[in-house]
C-alpha cells in the first residue's frame, strides 16, 4: 500500500449559482515539494451574510491575506500558523471596514482546512462549517464549543460571529488524521440547512467531488434556496506505488585462486594442515567445556550460601506524598472550621443582651425620647403669621432640630427599629434641607444611552460645544463620540488606530477642549486634531511644543479669542511642573499655533496647580481644588483670603468635601459656578462674583428612580435667560438630564 495521499477537488459552477450569492471559495496546492511537505494544501470558504459586491471584494482581500500570512509564517506548527493567519485577516478587515465600504450589518464567516500528509487541520470563525464523511458518518470540525465557553460571564475570551466584528478574536481550531476515501466538505451553514444533513452526507460520501457539488447545487435550487451557497468538496485518494522496470543483481568478486590446483604440490602439506586445524578445534572445545564446568560448580556452591530475601517497595513514593498532602489539607480545613465556629460563638456570647430588669427603663427612655422629638418638631413646624420657625428664626430652628436629632438617636439606642423611626427622621431631614438650602432631585431621564448605542464603552470626560452637542471621550477603545441630547444620537468621530480620509492615523485620545466652532483633541502620540462642529472631520492642527507636554497632564481649556472671530486660545496645566501655558493663534482660519505656549501665571498661587481637579476658562481662569477654587484674573492668581468658595452650611453633618468637576452658567442676570462634590454625591451652586454658597442638590432618598450622583464623570450646565438651568451629567451608562430647580 502506498503511503502518499492525493486530493480531488469539486468546485461549484458559476453559471448555476443564484444572482444574490456572493460566497467565495479558494484553494492553493503548492507545486514545490518542500512547501507541500511543511505547509500542505490550503482550502478556504468565506460565507457572506447581507452580501454585496463590495463585501465580496473585501472578503477576497481577506482570503488573499490569510493565504499569504499562512505560507509565510514558518515559526510554528500548522494549526498555530493557521489560527494566526485567520486572526490577522480579521484585524485587516476590522481596521478597513470603512475603507472597503462594508455595511454595518454585513458579516463574513471563514473556515480554512489544511491537508498535509495524513493529517488535516481546521480553523474557523463564524457559522461556516467544515465536515468530514468517513464510513457513512459525518463529523463537523472544529466541533461545536462546550457550554462553558459560551458563558457570557467569560470575558477574557472574545469569540466573534463575523470576521472584522472585534479587534482581537480567538478562532476555533482542530487537527486530526485522515484515511483513504475520506470526503471533506467546506459548506455554508445556510446551504446545509436548505439541502439537509442527510443529503449532504450522502452526496459527499458516495459521489465524486464534482458530481457531489453539482448534485447539491441542484437540490439547493429545487428547494428554493437563495443567498449564501458556498460549497467545496475534497476527496482523499491514494497514490499508486512506483513500478520497478528491472531487478538489480549483486556484483560477485573475482576468484583469486581460479586455475590453481586443488592440492598442494608439497607432500603431506595438506594432511598436516588438516591435523593442525582439528587440534585447534579440539582445544577450543575443551576450553569451553572447562569454563562451563567451573561456572556450574560456582553456581552450585552459591546455592547453599544464606542470603536475605529481596525487599520490594510496598507503596509508590509519589502516591504516598499526594496522600500525605491531602490529609494535611483536610486537617487544616478542619482546624479552620473549628476556629470559625469558636469565633462565631464568642461573638454571639459577647453581644450585649437586655436583661429583664432593664426592659422597662429602656422602654421608658425610648418613649420619652420620641415624645421629646415630636414636641420639638411641633414647635419648629408651628406657623405664626403664615411662617414656620425655619423662616422666622433659622438659628433657633437649627438648635431645636439638632436636639430632635439627638432624641431620635437616643430612641434608636434604646431599641426602637429604624423603620419605626423613619417618618420622624424624614420630617427632621426635610426641615434641615430647608435650612441648608438643599433641593432633593427625583428621576433624571437618560437623554443619550451610550451603553446601548456602543459596545465596550468607558467614558472619562465630556465637553459641551457651542451648537448644543456634547462630546465624550471614551478610554476603552480610544474614541471621541459626538452626542446630541435633543435626539439621543451618538456617533464616533475619531477612533484610535483607524485611518482618516486624509490617510493619517490618530493615536489614543488624551485631552479634549472646545471653543468657538471647533473641538480640539490631543492624542497620546502628541498630535493635535481640530474637529469642526459642522463638518465633523478630524484634521491635524499644528501646535508648537505639544511634544513637551507631561504625560501626567489632565487639564486643558479653550477660550474664544476676540469674538466674533472663530479662533481661540488654548490653556493647559502641566501635570509635572504645575505651569499653565497659553497658546495664542494668529488671526487666520483654520486655527493653527505656530508659536510655543507662553507662561500664563504672573506669580505663584497659594495652592499648587498640580493638585487641581478641573480647569474652567471664561473671562477668568478657575482652578478647582478639593474644597475651593483658585481664581486667576488675567494671569494674576488671587489669594485665598481674597477669593475662595464658602463652605456649605451643613458642615456639621457633611464635614468631608471632595470637589471633582467645575462648570459655570448664567441664569438671568446672575453668574454661578456649579461644583460636583463626590464625597457627598451632590451638586453645589456658588456666586461667581464672591464665591458665596447659593444652593445644593442631592438625590431623593425615598425615590428609587433618583440619579446616582456618586459616579459622575462629566458636568455641563447650560445658561438660560429665565427659569431653572439644566445640567447634563456623564455617567458610565450615558448622559443624564437634570433640572436644577
Amino acid at each position: 500500500m502506498s503511503n502518499r495521499f492525493a486530493t480531488r477537488i469539486g468546485l461549484p459552477s458559476a453559471d448555476e449559482r443564484p444572482a444574490d450569492a456572493f460566497d467565495i471559495v479558494a484553494f492553493h496546492e503548492p507545486a514545490v515539494g518542500a512547501l507541500a511537505r511543511t505547509k500542505g494544501s490550503l482550502y478556504l470558504l468565506a460565507q457572506l451574510t447581507g452580501g454585496s459586491s463590495g463585501l465580496a471584494r473585501a472578503a477576497r482581500e481577506a482570503l488573499d491575506a490569510l493565504e499569504h500570512d499562512y505560507y509565510y509564517d514558518l515559526s510554528a506548527g500548522v494549526t498555530i500558523s493557521l489560527a494566526r493567519a485567520l486572526a490577522g485577516a480579521n484585524r485587516r478587515l476590522y481596521h478597513g471596514r470603512r475603507r472597503l465600504g462594508i455595511p454595518r450589518r454585513a458579516g463574513v464567516s471563514v473556515v480554512a482546512v489544511v491537508v498535509r500528509g495524513h493529517e488535516a487541520h481546521a480553523a474557523k470563525l463564524g457559522p461556516a462549517s467544515a465536515v468530514i464523511v468517513r464510513d457513512g458518518r459525518m463529523y463537523e470540525v472544529p466541533p461545536p464549543p462546550p457550554a462553558t465557553e459560551e458563558d457570557p460571564r467569560v470575558r477574557h475570551r472574545r469569540v466573534a460571529a463575523s470576521l472584522g466584528e472585534a479587534l482581537e478574536v480567538q478562532p476555533y481550531t482542530w487537527q486530526g488524521s485522515l484515511a483513504v476515501g475520506d470526503g471533506i466538505g467546506l459548506v455554508s451553514r445556510h446551504l446545509a440547512h436548505v439541502v439537509g444533513i442527510e443529503e449532504l452526507k450522502a452526496a459527499i460520501g458516495s459521489m465524486r467531488p464534482s458530481q457531489a457539488v453539482a448534485h447539491l447545487q441542484q437540490v439547493f435550487s429545487i428547494r428554493g434556496g437563495a443567498g449564501s451557497d458556498g460549497l467545496m468538496v475534497v476527496q482523499v485518494t491514494e497514490l499508486a506505488s512506483t513500478a520497478t522496470t528491472h531487478h538489480l543483481e549483486p556484483v560477485k568478486p573475482a576468484e583469486p585462486f581460479a586455475g590453481l590446483p586443488d592440492q598442494s604440490p608439497v607432500p603431506l602439506a595438506d594432511a598436516i594442515g588438516r591435523g593442525l586445524h582439528r587440534a585447534g578445534d579440539a582445544a577450543e572445545s575443551t576450553k569451553s567445556a572447562f569454563g562451563r564446568g567451573v561456572l556450574t560448580l560456582i553456581t552450585w556452591i552459591l546455592a547453599f550460601v544464606p542470603r536475605r530475601r529481596a525487599a520490594y517497595p510496598r507503596t509508590i513514593p509519589r502516591t504516598s506524598e499526594r496522600e500525605h498532602g491531602r490529609r494535611r489539607r483536610l486537617g487544616m480545613l478542619g482546624m479552620l472550621a473549628l476556629a470559625g465556629i469558636l469565633a462565631v460563638g464568642s461573638t454571639v456570647a459577647a453581644i450585649p443582651t437586655v436583661r429583664p430588669t432593664d426592659a422597662i427603663p429602656r422602654a421608658t427612655v425610648a418613649r420619652t425620647s420620641i415624645a421629646e422629638a415630636v414636641e420639638i418638631l411641633a414647635a419648629v413646624e408651628e406657623r405664626v403669621d403664615g411662617a414656620g420657625l425655619v423662616d422666622r428664626d433659622p438659628e433657633r430652628a437649627l438648635d431645636l432640630l439638632a436636639d430632635a436629632h439627638v432624641a431620635v438617636a437616643r430612641a434608636a439606642d434604646a431599641g426602637v427599629s429604624g423603620a419605626e423611626l423613619a417618618p420622624l427622621s424624614g420630617r427632621i431631614e426635610r426641615r434641615l434641607d430647608a435650612l441648608y438650602g438643599v433641593n432633593r432631585v427625583g428621576a433624571a431621564p437618560v437623554v443619550v444611552d451610550l451603553a446601548a448605542a456602543l459596545d465596550d464603552i468607558e467614558p472619562t470626560d465630556m465637553v459641551a460645544a457651542s451648537d448644543g452637542s456634547l462630546w465624550v471621550l471614551d478610554s476603552s477603545r480610544g474614541r471621541v463620540i459626538r452626542t446630541d441630547p435633543a435626539d439621543g444620537s451618538a456617533s464616533v468621530i475619531l477612533r484610535a488606530g483607524q485611518a482618516l480620509a486624509s490617510g493619517e492615523v490618530p493615536g489614543d485620545p488624551w485631552l479634549m477642549a472646545t471653543a468657538a466652532t471647533d473641538v480640539v483633541v490631543i492624542d497620546r502620540q502628541r498630535s493635535a486634531w481640530r474637529i469642526d462642529l459642522a463638518e465633523r472631520v478630524p484634521r491635524r492642527m499644528p501646535l508648537a511644543g505639544v511634544d513637551r507636554i507631561s504625560s501626567s497632564t489632565t487639564l486643558i481649556g479653550a477660550l474664544q479669542h476676540r469674538p466674533p472671530l472663530e479662533i481661540f486660545n488654548l490653556y493647559l496645566v502641566d501635570g509635572a511642573t504645575g505651569e499653565i501655558g497659553r497658546w495664542t493663534p494668529p488671526a487666520v482660519i483654520p486655527v493653527t499655533y505656530p508659536d510655543p505656549a507662553l507662561p500664563f501665571l504672573t506669580e505663584t498661587p497659594d495652592l499648587d496647580p498640580r493638585d487641581a481637579r478641573d480647569l474652567r476658562v471664561d473671562v477668568n481662569a478657575w482652578l478647582l481644588h478639593a474644597d475651593t477654587v483658585t481664581r486667576v484674573d488675567f494671569g494674576s492668581p488671587r489669594d485665598q483670603a481674597d477669593y475662595s468658595l464658602d463652605a456649605p452650611p451643613d458642615g456639621a453633618i457633611r464635614p468631608d468635601l471632595d470637589y471633582r468637576l467645575l462648570d459655570g452658567a448664567t441664569v438671568g442676570d446672575r453668574d454661578f459656578l456649579y461644583v460636583l462634590d463626590a464625597a457627598n454625591a451632590r451638586i453645589i451652586a456658588f456666586q461667581r462674583a464672591d464665591g458665596a454658597f447659593v444652593r445644593q442638590w442631592l438625590a431623593a432618598t425615598d425615590d428609587p428612580a433618583a440619579p446616582d450622583l456618586s459616579d459622575v464623570r462629566g458636568l455641563a450646565v447650560a445658561s438660560v435667560s429665565d427659569g431653572p438651568p439644566v445640567a447634563f451629567l456623564l455617567t458610565a451608562e450615558g448622559v443624564l438630564r437634570l433640572v436644577l430647580e
